[in-house]
């Protein structure tokens, strides 16, 4: 029974639709409300605006929607004229109507899309900071492990380890390729704890290193063995190497290293100017994982040197 009552109203407001539409492209048709000034009044043409009105009729509906009206399923008599009143005028205007209507459902498909994108990127960028946040715990595990280590007499420098370390530094950009963004991520702070780790406990020469083997694995290496265990000569080596990294990932270790320093005293007020100048040469093709820190490590600094410029 409710099946047969909801067919009866569709049926009424689609016979509305059609004979009001027509009425009113009618309507259009001889008092030219809304004709194109070519149109010349020939019999064939009043099908074009008995067509046009109808037309705009059928679009009522969906301009109800567009407003949050329920007009469409009352099954008020009086809600039926007022149904009526709108097809009516629909189609009087019908041109206009159906360009605006037309208009106005492409407007809201654009910004579905642009909020789906707004979404789809926010999820991303949520996702790539969770990852951030996952390998940086990681990084302090470490920096705990090797801090906490029963010895802390650290071996000296052999061969082996440091041949380890090259082959590391220089199979860095290949091996960390890879077009997924997290996973491209999680690769880079493996070697970068896996080098830093070999420097720290194999107490390597960092100045010899960024001077003999310079590039960008070696830069994010010495970035690594500063946050892992930052020492009096660490500022000076992350100063030289934030002039030469080129990777962005490399200059965020560079600004966590920073960021180490600062939390373990050894930045005073006459570094920060130096410091914020590096920092901020940073934005340069910066993308927003990077402006964040940026900020972040500037934040810092003001904690140290309220008055940097």
């Amino acid at each position: 029974m409710n099946n047969c009552i909801v067919d009866i109203h569709l049926v009424i407001l689609i016979a509305i639709m059609i004979f009001v539409g027509a009425f009113g492209g009618l309507l259009n048709y001889l008092f030219n409300f809304d004709t194109a000034e070519n149109d010349q009044k020939k019999n064939i043409i009043i099908f074009k605006y008995i067509l046009l009105g109808i037309g705009a009729a059928l679009l009522v509906p969906v301009f109800l929607k567009m407003i949050s009206s329920n007009l469409a399923s009352s099954k008020d008599n009086n809600d039926y004229l007022i149904f009526a009143g709108f097809c009516l005028i629909a189609a009087i205007f019908s041109r206009r109507f159906i360009t605006t209507i037309g208009e106005k459902i492409l407007e809201s498909a654009k910004k579905a899309e642009k909020s789906a994108l707004e979404s789809k990127q926010k999820l991303e960028i949520t996702q790539n900071e969770l990852s951030s946040t996952q390998e940086r715990i990681e990084d302090v595990k470490l920096a705990l492990d090797i801090n906490n280590s029963a010895s802390k007499d650290f071996r000296v420098t052999n061969d082996n380890q440091e041949k380890i370390l090259i082959e590391l530094a220089n199979s860095y950009i290949n091996k960390t390729s890879v077009p997924d963004y997290s996973e491209r991520l999680k690769l880079k702070a493996e070697f970068g704890r896996k080098m830093g780790e070999i420097i720290v406990r194999n107490n390597m020469p960092k100045e010899d290193l960024y001077k003999n083997y310079p590039s960008e694995g070696m830069y994010l290496a010495l970035a690594y063995s500063v946050q892992l265990r930052p020492e009096n000569d660490s500022l000076s080596i992350l100063n030289q190497i934030a002039q030469s990294a080129t990777q962005l990932y490399t200059k965020y270790s560079i600004l966590i290293g920073y960021n180490t320093l600062a939390r373990n005293g050894f930045i005073d007020k006459s570094h920060v100017q130096n410091i914020y100048k590096q920092i901020i040469a940073f934005r340069e093709k910066a993308d927003m994982p990077l402006l964040r820190n940026i900020d972040n490590s500037i934040s810092i600094l003001k904690f140290i040197e309220p008055n940097i410029e």
